[in-house]
Order: C-alpha cells, then sequence, then structure tokens
C-alpha cells in the first residue's frame, strides 16, 4: 500500500489526477494512516451507506466510493501491485477526452517479482474462464489483453450509472455492462508496459474461477441463447 500511495502522490504533483482517493474497506493493517503519510486521504467505505450493510469486497467498495467522490473520471487502480509506478496511471489516463472515449482498459504482461513474464502472461484464469465466457457474452472484446484487470479509468456518470458485483466477478460484470452501454467505440485498451501483481497458487484459483463465473453469469443470463446454470452466490449493488 505504501509504494501505491506514494504512486499516488506523484500523480497529483505532475498533474495527472486532479485528486486521490483510498477507498479502505474496513482494513486492520493500517492503511489509513500509510496514505496519509504521503497525503492522501481515505475513504472508510462501512460508513458509507451503512444500510447496506457489511462491505462485500472490491465491488462494494466501488460502488459506495464512486457515489460519494464527484469526480468527470475515475480511475481505479488496485492496491498491491508491486512494481506500480506513475507510468502507469499516465498510460491509463492518456486517452481521456478522446472522442466517445468513455472506457480505458488497462493492457498489460504479467510479470514475478523479478519483471519475467509468467508462463501464462494474461492469467490463468483470464485463458480459462474469462476470455471463454468473453466469446459468447462479448466476442467483440477477446481482443484485450486483460478483460479481467482492475486497472481501468472510466467516465463518471457512466460509473455512477453500473450496478457493482461483488467479490472476483466485479470486471467481467463491469466490462460486460460498459460494453452493452457504450458498445466498443466507447471503450479503448491502454497499454501499461508489465504489472507485478500478486500470484495465487494453482489451489487458491477455485474461488476466483467460480466467482468470475458467476459475475459473467449475472449478466449473460439475460441474452438470448445463452444459458449458464450457476452454483454459489454473487451480490449486484444497485
Amino acid at each position: 500500500m505504501a509504494r501505491t500511495a506514494l504512486v499516488m502522490r506523484e500523480a497529483l504533483d505532475a498533474g495527472v489526477v486532479s485528486s486521490a482517493t483510498v477507498l479502505d474497506g474496513g482494513s486492520t493493517d493500517g492503511t489509513a494512516e500509510e496514505a496519509l503519510q504521503y497525503g492522501i486521504r481515505s475513504l472508510h467505505i462501512p460508513s458509507l451507506q451503512p444500510e447496506l450493510g457489511p462491505v462485500l469486497g472490491k465491488g462494494d467498495s466501488l460502488y459506495r466510493g464512486v457515489h460519494a467522490v464527484p469526480a468527470d473520471w475515475y480511475v481505479f487502480l488496485d492496491a498491491d501491485l508491486g512494481n506500480i509506478c506513475i507510468d502507469h496511471i499516465t498510460a491509463l489516463t492518456q486517452h481521456i477526452g478522446e472522442p466517445n472515449i468513455s472506457f480505458i482498459k488497462g493492457g498489460f504482461v504479467r510479470v514475478d517479482e523479478h519483471g519475467e513474464p509468467r508462463d501464462i502472461p494474461a492469467g490463468r484464469v483470464t485463458e480459462l474462464v474469462g476470455r471463454p465466457l468473453l466469446r459468447r457474452a462479448a466476442p467483440q472484446l477477446t481482443y484485450l489483453s486483460q478483460p479481467l484487470s482492475g486497472q481501468v479509468a472510466i467516465e463518471g456518470n457512466l460509473a455512477r450509472s453500473l450496478s457493482f458485483v461483488t467479490g472476483y466477478g466485479i470486471e467481467i460484470a463491469m466490462l460486460i455492462d460498459v460494453f452493452r452501454l457504450v458498445g466498443t467505440d466507447g471503450i479503448v485498451e491502454a497499454d501499461m508496459g508489465t504489472i507485478n501483481n500478486r500470484y495465487k497458487p494453482d489451489d487458491a484459483l477455485e474461488d476466483v474461477r467460480d466467482q468470475v463465473l458467476a459475475g459473467a453469469a449475472l449478466r449473460i443470463i439475460t441474452m438470448p441463447d445463452y444459458g449458464l446454470v450457476m452454483h454459489g452466490q454473487v451480490t449486484n449493488r444497485d
């Protein structure tokens, strides 16, 4: 978190972004204090819209966050990227202001802590689950190098119009929702270079896979000629 907060400070000082906020879903590891060291404010998400109940992960934090922080554009950045730098944020913001563009998806090559590309640079869940699902739901989006990436920039009104799936299904559900609203003309991929994010062992991917499936199912199930049977629970914030 400290590295991410430092880069947020650099982006602010360089004028790449006009404000920066950490969405704290109720952490106990000193997140707010670390952010404050760099002059970055934190929002205690459980205090926002408490009538919704306990915070249900990233999607819930994003939903409450975009309705608490007014902005023309939002740049969403995961806080656990090992090599995050200001160039990554610059890449995500470079298409803002282009005609018709309202959603920027971060594309990158996944690398390990030594900067070496991983065996499956796009990620195992992306290639085994995410991309095959997109072939059925929105084949126009299969070109994206990282369809499950959490590094995105989104126009403010568009963000506030979305319902956000909780859990690991947030990214694919958001992508399908945005595609339905703005089409491919409103979506562009930004080349962020390389990203080092947390590696999960194979035996820890089952829950990720199931939640991605469930998140996509919430969207695909409403489309004609597609059927998915899901077990488990995924919640929309709308």
